[in-house]
């Protein structure tokens, strides 16, 4: 059974099939950020993914996964974006925009 648009199942089936690349990137980037202590959920709302980190950080990806974009309200402006393919900066960033707690992982990189 297929489920229909607009629901959570369609929109997470949507990503999924849409989105390969940025649903991959956004995978890759959340298991880095589990070194920083941060443990975000991929919300899949309106068919576009991204990691929800806190009420004031949303993380997303292009639609190719190529580059990461993140900011305190989804696709609003202003944002800090980086190359998706140096996962591991790009997670030391948005740790070091958390604060201190997170900057330094608990394990090497």
């Amino acid at each position: 059974m297929i489920p229909s648009p607009g629901t959570p199942a369609g929109d997470r089936l949507g990503a999924a099939t849409w989105r390969p690349g940025a649903v991959t990137a956004l995978r890759h980037l959340r298991t880095a950020l589990h070194d920083h202590r941060i443990y975000p959920a991929i919300s899949y709302d309106e068919g576009q993914p991204r990691l929800v980190i806190s009420a004031d950080l949303t993380v997303w990806a292009d639609r190719e996964g190529e580059f990461f974009t993140w900011g305190a309200v989804h696709m609003e402006e202003p944002a800090d974006s980086a190359r998706a393919d140096d996962v591991p900066r790009v997670a030391r960033q948005i740790a070091q925009r958390l604060g201190e707690h997170y900057t330094e992982p608990t394990t090497a990189p």
